[in-house]
């Protein structure tokens, strides 16, 4: 990413609040039920100082990077599973077709009752939505790969281990990132959410608590800290794939 595009990266936030603001002082916006971004940030330095608004963003990051791994990891294992080995996926895939259409809070009750009330409800609810996208992503992603790449590792008499790590793997990771990109609103999303029902704590109960009391700068406060938290770790993802996905780098500036 050259310098220009860093500066579009973040540029582009900074337009929208500018033409929010612009609008509020105009009057096109009502601003007792969208305060402008100026009224917002004051509101947001009060809660940090006074109210503990760093606290509960620090409590949403933690459910949500919990709540990622717990999704992540074994829906891609699963995923590449499903994608390896047919009679696997022959098994599985039906299970997918039952649950994933499902609406991931119609389950909430159902996780309630088997596990509880408590932080484990918490991060399986926030886990289902990256879960399935990864998993659907790694299948089809292995599915999609070159069957050269098999038979040369089968020639080679790859053992199941290296099939996964050293072959696998590297070539579905381009696919993977797109997913992962997606499991990212859908795991800020969950965690929102569950914090809206049960949580105590969290910027989805700062909102949710903030509108029961017509608070509306308070909600929008906590509604900005979520967006500049999603924000960031959006383009984290950018990182995230120069590192794992070096090559598509350099056949994208090629």
């Amino acid at each position: 990413m050259n310098r220009a595009e860093r500066f579009l990266v973040f540029a582009s936030p900074v337009g929208v609040f500018a033409l929010w603001e612009a609008l509020a002082h105009l009057g096109w916006i009502d601003v007792r039920i969208l305060p402008p971004p100026s009224a917002v940030a004051v509101t947001m330095v009060v809660m940090f100082r006074e109210e503990g608004l760093l606290d509960h963003t620090g409590a949403t990051a933690l459910r949500f990077l919990v709540g990622m791994a717990v999704g992540v990891v074994p829906g891609v294992l699963l995923g590449l599973t499903m994608g390896i080995f047919r009679w696997f996926r022959a098994f599985a895939n039906p299970l997918v077709a039952l649950f994933y259409p499902i609406p991931r809070i119609a389950l909430f009750p159902l996780v309630l009752i088997l596990v509880g009330l408590n932080e484990t409800s918490n991060i399986i609810m926030i886990a289902l939505g990256p879960f399935f996208t990864m998993l659907i992503s790694a299948m089809y992603s292995v599915l999609n790969i070159d069957r050269i790449y098999r038979d040369v590792a089968e020639n080679f008499e790859t053992g199941p281990r290296h099939l996964y790590t050293m072959v696998t793997l590297p070539a579905a990771m381009p696919t993977l990132m797109g997913g992962l990109r997606i499991s990212v609103g859908l795991g800020l999303l969950g965690t929102v959410a569950v914090e809206f029902l049960v949580g105590e704590s969290g910027i989805g109960h700062v909102i949710w608590n903030s509108w029961q009391v017509l608070s509306l700068q308070r909600s929008m406060a906590g509604l900005v800290v979520s967006a500049v938290f999603g924000f960031a770790v959006y383009l984290s993802m950018d990182l995230l794939e120069r590192y794992l996905v070096p090559w598509q780098q350099k056949s994208t500036a090629a």
